[in-house]
């Protein structure tokens, strides 16, 4: 049986993946092209942009060590670099301009399932670069149930994106939460990009 450890360090994987995955983002992208959605729509476009992400994510929990050193030559620490640079940025822009990502307006919400919610919005560089470099540390039945818990909030948000956005809007929220959630975004991509500095000078 697990202890009280085994759950706490899935809490805590649980919270940085929730992190990563920003939910926030999701309700700002589903709002903006989501009007005139009927709810059954909008509900398969999250399970969609959901289960595909969670299976990308997973495959390189289990296989990214692999994928990186075999095929790529490339150190984790240097992708823990690049995924907290990547991070950074997002988040910068987040709180410069009030918004994770700019959305095109002419297409359909449900014509995004895969690309771009699925990937990268959810399996991105960052919650890649984390289920790779956390599974190494933790081990892959940990980092799959933090992700996996993670992944299922996001896409209950995902699923109230609508009622949720109206509701934000009406009080003006929306944009000081998603400056806010960037800048904890911001501060998650540096702390990547200086401990895979510092593991990387180690070597």
């Amino acid at each position: 049986m697990p202890n009280t450890d085994f759950y706490q360090t899935v809490f805590q994987n649980f919270l940085l993946f929730l992190v990563l995955v920003n939910p926030i983002s999701k309700i700002s992208v589903c709002f903006s092209l989501g009007s005139g959605m009927d709810s059954k729509t909008l509900r398969n476009t999250a399970a969609r942009s959901t289960i595909f992400g969670l299976l990308v994510l997973i495959i390189f929990a289990l296989a990214g060590t692999f994928i990186l050193r075999t095929l790529f030559q490339i150190d984790v620490n240097s992708l823990r670099l690049a995924g907290g640079a990547v991070l950074f940025i997002i988040g910068l822009h987040a709180l410069q301009r009030g918004e994770f990502f700019e959305v095109d307006s002419n297409r359909e919400l449900s014509d995004l399932s895969m690309v771009p919610l699925g990937m990268p919005l959810i399996a991105g560089p960052a919650t890649i670069t984390a289920a790779i470099s956390r599974t190494a540390v933790y081990g892959p039945l940990t980092i799959t149930l933090a992700m996996t818990l993670a992944l299922l909030v996001n896409m209950l948000i995902m699923m109230s994106a609508m009622s949720l956005g109206r509701f934000l809007e009406r009080w003006h929220l929306l944009g000081p939460l998603v400056r806010i959630t960037g800048l904890f975004v911001a501060s998650i991509g540096a702390d990547m990009a200086i401990s895979g500095i510092i593991a990387r000078l180690k070597c």
